[in-house]
């Protein structure tokens, strides 16, 4: 289900990686990529941005300015990881 956030808000996005058996990881890099449709435009885009690590946790901004209002999906990988987290969010005015 995708979490509702404002057009034209900014996003700071926080993650930590955990093994298969529920113990914290640090990858040596994570990458968030997203996929929206352009304001004005109906094609979808994709960007990726890398992430910060804080200790443990990675970050990263993303400004919902630059999407056209509707579901925006992302993925979340960090170096070395099976398979990314995935998930969805709903610009809405």
């Amino acid at each position: 289900m995708p979490i509702n956030v404002s057009y034209g808000s900014t996003l700071e996005i926080a993650v930590q990686f955990f093994s298969s058996a529920g113990i914290l990881t640090v990858p040596t890099s994570a990458t968030l990529t997203i996929t929206y449709a352009p304001v004005g435009s109906l094609v979808t885009t994709s960007c990726a941005i890398g992430m910060t690590a804080n200790n443990s946790t990675f970050i990263a901004t993303w400004g919902t300015g630059v999407a056209a209002l509707g579901i925006v999906n992302y993925s979340i990988a960090g170096a070395g990881q099976v398979s990314p987290t995935t998930g969805s969010w709903r610009i809405t005015s």
